[in-house]
């Protein structure tokens, strides 16, 4: 996966590490529909919030933004 990696997925990894930080209030509802607890939603993005932050650390990408198409060194 990671020698697939491009600017643009790194970039969205970085963008879903954002938004996954804290849920959503979409994310809560579905979660309260679901009948899942609060506390079980907030430990499982926080866990999913680490792992991403471990994979953006992996890669070392400093492509251009102008070669978006190409590859990051891992």
């Amino acid at each position: 996966m990671l020698k697939e990696m491009t600017h643009n997925r790194y970039r969205a990894l970085e963008l879903l590490a954002e938004h996954i930080r804290n849920p959503s209030r979409q994310l809560s509802l579905d979660a309260i529909v679901s009948d899942i607890s609060d506390e079980d939603l907030r430990w499982v993005t926080s866990k999913i919030h680490y792992y991403l932050l471990r994979l953006l650390e992996e890669v070392d990408c400093e492509v251009p933004e102008e070669a978006s198409k190409g590859l990051c060194d891992i």
